[in-house]
């Protein structure tokens, strides 16, 4: 593969995962409506959420991939608004 098709699939995937992580931030903004977080938004929410449903510390949380996360959030629902 030469240098630049590297960057240039590098650069790809880089925006994909920055779309996905967007995506996850804004279910984070449902979550939190959902849940009841008053004061938190976006991935926060999401991490909250998942401290909460599996007794996570927030450092394993916010470990978790991109790919984990969407993964984890799978399936999630609420009633719409």
């Amino acid at each position: 593969m030469s240098n630049e098709n590297f960057h240039k699939t590098n650069e790809e995937h880089l925006v994909g995962e920055a779309k996905l992580k967007a995506e996850i931030g804004r279910m984070g903004d449902m979550i939190a409506r959902h849940e009841g977080y008053e004061n938190l938004f976006g991935m926060e929410a999401v991490f909250r959420y998942l401290i909460d449903k599996y007794k996570w510390l927030p450092h394993e949380v916010r470990g978790l991939s991109v790919d984990d996360l969407t993964m984890l959030l799978d399936g999630y629902e609420t009633d719409p608004e």
